[in-house]
């Protein structure tokens, strides 16, 4: 019986210590490592923009409301949301970020940020503002190669996007024709996949080169401007499966129009900057 216990416990152990060898192969940093483990802060230059054949192609509108009120006697309606989805251009930006290595592994966390010029076409003219594109990130780093200075990498991760633009969201009173009233910034917001690759030079712990790549899937599902407003509670300007939302409800509740879901805006980012790591 001792021999037994004895047995199971050295069986035990080692297998215990194997799997710790396994782990530390397959996570942990190498002998012949250039990089073992680094924590770093880094700076980079961005080029970033949303396809123009989704639905980012400056013709599409969304509209909220009108809502029929009931305070009898008298049926009131409440004011209509007119949102333009515009379109933007590749242009140029910055981007911050902090992240740590383990041996070839690293998690990463960004913020972005490019400025570009937003169009909507409309009855022959074409209506300009400016805008921002702004994202933070969280992404996962493999490097390759890593006994040498010169490391690439891929990369996965989820990206929180929002594009601000200028004026693109207008009020109008429900009359015939609809009176106009105001116009207000517009923000469209959503969650975001990246997939990615890039090239790392290292000079030494303290210092690195990075320059990469990824394409971000992003479904946008918040419509932020004179009101916030979830996609599932407008409908797109034009549509003939459209409907009005209407409630007899005297606190106005929404119903009948369509549920978008969420706007497509995917695009392509490239990158290039620097590294500094700390203790």
């Amino acid at each position: 019986m001792l021999f037994t216990s004895l047995f199971l416990s050295g069986f035990i152990s080692k297998a215990f210590a194997d799997d710790d060898d396994f782990m530390s192969d397959l996570f942990g940093a190498k002998p012949t490592d250039f990089i073992k483990s680094r924590s770093y802060i880094g700076a980079v230059g961005i080029s970033s923009t949303l396809d123009q054949w989704g639905d980012f192609n400056g013709s599409n509108s969304l509209v909220y409301g009108p809502v029929t009120y009931e305070t009898s006697p008298v049926t009131a309606l409440t004011n209509i949301e007119y949102d333009l989805i515009p379109s933007i251009t590749r242009s140029y930006g910055w981007g911050v970020l902090v992240g740590q290595r383990e041996g070839p592994w690293a998690v990463e966390a960004s913020f972005w940020r490019s400025d570009h010029t937003a169009s909507f076409f409309a009855g022959g003219a074409t209506i300009t503002e400016p805008a921002s594109l702004q994202s933070i990130n969280i992404d996962f780093k493999r490097y390759l190669f890593t006994q040498l200075p010169t490391q690439p990498f891929v990369s996965v991760g989820v990206s929180f996007p929002w594009l601000w633009v200028r004026q693109f969201s207008s009020i109008y009173a429900p009359t015939s024709p609809p009176t106009y009233l105001s116009t207000n910034d517009e923000t469209i917001s959503g969650i975001g996949f990246n997939l990615g690759a890039g090239l790392e030079i290292y000079l030494d712990n303290n210092f690195s080169l990075v320059g990469g790549a990824y394409q971000r899937w992003t479904g946008f599902n918040q419509v932020n401007g004179a009101e916030k407003i979830g996609l599932a509670s407008i409908y797109f300007d034009g549509d003939p499966n459209s409907t009005l939302p209407t409630s007899n409800s005297t606190t106005g509740g929404v119903g009948g129009a369509n549920n978008i879901g969420a706007l497509e805006g995917d695009g392509l980012n490239l990158y290039v900057g620097t590294t500094f790591g700390f203790q």
